[in-house]
């Protein structure tokens, strides 16, 4: 029997995101986000985008579609989306790498998040 990874990588930087699972032949992406209130270097700095990605992994999560989550964003795009995730989301975050990968292709990915081999420890979600 070969294991199944079931948590979401989520690949952000300050205007889009994507959230990435396990197929056959690595990471795949099976959603893009994009903030509509970023404008490149001029983005805000008030939590949007971030709030932007936190509300979907919050909706992941709570529907138990995400039981862990690994994310990768730069210093700041990180905090907006750790302090916009919610009480259910946040014991799910398995890993965070403050580090740019956005313009890495899918089937790079998995050497940069240093996956265990008897996969990521999840916590029981309610």
């Amino acid at each position: 029997m070969s294991y199944i990874d079931p948590v979401w990588y989520v690949v952000a930087d300050s205007l889009h995101a994507r959230i990435l699972k396990h197929g056959e032949h690595g990471l795949a992406t099976i959603a893009h986000l994009k903030s509509d209130d970023a404008k490149g270097p001029t983005a805000p700095h008030d939590g949007a985008y971030g709030k932007v990605v936190a509300a979907y992994l919050n909706d992941a999560v709570r529907k138990k579609e995400a039981p862990g989550l690994a994310i990768a964003a730069p210093g700041e795009v990180m905090h907006q989306i750790i302090a916009h995730l919610d009480v259910e989301a946040r014991p799910a975050v398995v890993a965070k790498l403050e580090k740019d990968l956005t313009n890495i292709p899918d089937h790079n990915l998995v050497s940069h998040f240093d996956i265990p081999a008897t996969g990521w420890p999840l916590p029981k979600i309610r």
